[in-house]
């Protein structure tokens, strides 16, 4: 290959990371509280949860994570396909993250959480929920216990509870109509595929 041939690969292959960099940089945000949602129709569904980071005992508060959602297609089960709509929700350590969200209908994973402050720490979740189309549902509480010293790899332990008298309350506040419209969709964890 010639010198130029080299550096047009090079100048094509840093656009492409570029241009992935920025459509990384543009999720959009899992929480729309504070915008106008009414009662969905058929184009939409909408999702009433939380999400809630507890630190173990000696690990430091107020560090704030950072949950990594995206809309899931049948060949796409992960949403790495470069149209795949991502989100993002960030919480602080041991404070619950309420959140709403109008979204197609579909189904969505959360992917994973990190911690904003430090590249690399965190882990995947691989749950599951779904938006139905003209549907409030409430998905549950996000809860993960994170210990001291949080990698990749490291124990942390997650689950999803039903706290849903607490949260619909809460959201009530600003959305009556979609806190008594919602009806139960738990988040599920994503079924193991056997590898062989």
């Amino acid at each position: 290959m010639n010198r130029q041939a080299t550096q047009t690969v090079i100048a094509r292959v840093v656009s492409v990371v570029a241009g992935l960099a920025v459509l990384n940089a543009c999720a959009t945000s899992f929480d729309m509280t504070g915008e106008r949602i009414a009662l969905p129709g058929p184009e939409w569904g909408v999702v009433i949860g939380s999400v809630l980071v507890q630190p173990e005992e000696g690990a430091v508060a107020r560090d704030t994570y950072e949950f990594e959602m995206v809309q899931i297609q049948p060949g796409d089960p992960d949403g790495v396909r470069p149209y795949a709509q991502e989100y993002h929700l960030t919480a602080k350590s041991g404070e619950e993250r309420v959140f709403v969200s109008r979204l197609r209908p579909g189904h969505y994973l959360i992917r994973s959480f990190r911690k904003t402050s430090i590249a690399g720490l965190g882990g995947d979740l691989g749950l599951i929920f779904s938006a139905e189309p003209g549907e409030v549902r409430y998905v549950g509480r996000v809860h993960v216990e994170v210990p001291r010293r949080l990698s990749k790899g490291k124990d942390y332990r997650f689950s999803v509870d039903n706290v849903r008298a607490e949260t619909l309350t809460e959201v009530a506040r600003q959305y009556p109509e979609l806190a008594q419209a919602a009806v139960d969709g738990p988040v599920k964890a994503r079924p193991v595929t056997s590898q062989e």
